[in-house]
């Protein structure tokens, strides 16, 4: 038999900190040289390509956010960029 929409076999959930996430997180983190990633960044030479990498790499820093629906905004926002070569 199927679980009604919004419940589960398990209704308290599983436990934070349970699994092994938290220590294959912390090997990962290990092994990451951030200035070898800060290196290989700074090779990047065509503008857009240094953007598409840094963006990529923004999740990883500043954590996934989920997506906002319905905002509505009263002004116009400007975003500048620059970039140093």
């Amino acid at each position: 038999m199927p679980f009604k929409k919004g419940k589960s076999g398990n209704p308290i959930g599983r436990p934070v900190g349970s699994g092994r996430s938290q220590e294959i997180r912390k090997i990962i983190n290990e092994c990451i040289d951030p200035n070898k990633i800060r290196e290989m960044i700074n090779k990047i030479e065509d503008p857009i390509d240094y953007i598409n990498s840094i963006t990529k790499l923004l999740p990883y820093i500043v954590g996934k956010k989920k997506t906002i629906e319905d905002v509505q905004i009263s002004e116009p926002i400007s975003i500048v960029i620059n970039i140093d070569e």
